[in-house]
């Protein structure tokens, strides 16, 4: 649906659709992320401006998106919202990231926001809004409020690159190695090349069996998905590097998993973990531990200054938790939860 005119809030205090392709739109719109994250996620590392801008407007997947603003009397960006509108699969959803500045919470902007988010979703006939965060937070608080409900737990583990076990790590190589005896390590930075892109196109449709909100469907991936809503968004994302590692099945050439890691220039010395995923009739070899094995040989050589390393698991993801902790993983800060408020049309 095309973006309706701004809707006016109490005073003089108006919401407006955010235009992706006005820098100063997006720098206030940043602002207030970073003024917000700074509160709410003191152990993470924000977006930078880039990355920002990026997700803000074409998101990780290339999903249709829509984004708004509050702004004051004075034109000040005080808060916005930022709805993502899945076109492929869970036609009935929307994801919802709101965020108010921390010096502008408890005046209401929060609450309307949300009931133009929630106007919006039903205009695009979506009846479940999902949103994440952190227990605790601010957010949780305002989630409760407005009748959202949690259906998923994550949590968030770092590993320190500069205080790798290498002893560990090595006993973690000869593992993986030994039970994916069948398989091959190959790795690329940047777009898939067009050899892979059946591969991982079976690798981003395998993580459809990691834990999720009940309901939801899973990602189904194929060639062209993966050259339109990954390769075509990388120019798009910031100047951000992203790099892949794949086991390849030797016997059939089948790449059989697959894990990226992003790392963004302006992030100092932080990289970000995308998927991991193994396809299901390859699983039981250690694929996941030999592919992230790799990925930290890698970037060793690829990405030196790195520091460490952030992923996010479910909390029941007890399959990856296993493999992440045994590279050296630690839980950082409070769990984050996904909520959901039903929409009615």
């Amino acid at each position: 649906m095309a973006a309706a005119a701004g809707a006016r809030l109490a005073g003089t205090v108006r919401i407006e659709p955010v235009d992706f392709a006005d820098p100063l739109a997006v720098r206030a719109c940043h602002e207030v992320h970073r003024a917000a994250h700074d509160a709410d996620d003191p152990d993470g590392v924000p977006l930078s401006a880039g990355a920002f801008g990026g997700w803000l407007a074409v998101g990780w997947e290339g999903d249709p998106r829509e984004a708004w603003a509050a702004r004051d009397e004075a034109a000040t960006v005080t808060g916005w919202y930022r709805l993502e509108l899945t076109d492929r699969e869970n036609l009935d959803r929307a994801h919802l990231t709101l965020v108010v500045h921390p010096a502008r919470r408890r005046r209401g902007i929060g609450r309307a926001l949300l009931r133009h988010a929630v106007a919006r979703a039903a205009g695009n006939r979506r009846s479940v809004l999902g949103a994440e965060v952190f227990d605790g937070s601010a957010g949780e608080s305002f989630a409760r409020a407005a009748g959202a409900r949690p259906v998923l737990t994550d949590i968030r583990r770092v590993q320190d690159l500069l205080a790798l076990d290498r002893g560990a790590l090595a006993r973690a190589s000869e593992q993986a190695g030994k039970a994916a005896a069948g398989y091959s390590v190959v790795s690329w930075a940047g777009p898939v090349p067009e050899e892979f892109l059946d591969g991982v196109a079976a690798a981003f449709t395998a993580l459809g069996d990691a834990p999720r909100p009940g309901g939801s469907q899973p990602w189904a991936w194929d060639a062209r998905r993966v050259r339109e809503r990954h390769n075509d968004l990388l120019p798009r994302l910031g100047g951000q590097r992203v790099y892949s590692v794949a086991a390849r099945h030797r016997a059939t050439g089948e790449l059989a998993g697959l894990t990226q890691v992003w790392v963004d220039p302006a992030a100092g010395g932080q990289g970000f973990q995308g998927m991991t995923a193994v396809r299901r009739e390859h699983r039981g070899h250690r694929l996941g531990l030999l592919v992230k094995v790799a990925m930290l040989e890698l970037l060793a050589r690829a990405e030196p200054q790195l520091e460490r390393l952030e992923t996010w698991n479910a909390a029941d993801n007890a399959h990856m938790i296993a493999v992440n902790e045994a590279l050296g993983y630690r839980v950082l800060g409070p769990p984050s939860r996904v909520w959901q408020l039903e929409v009615q049309s």
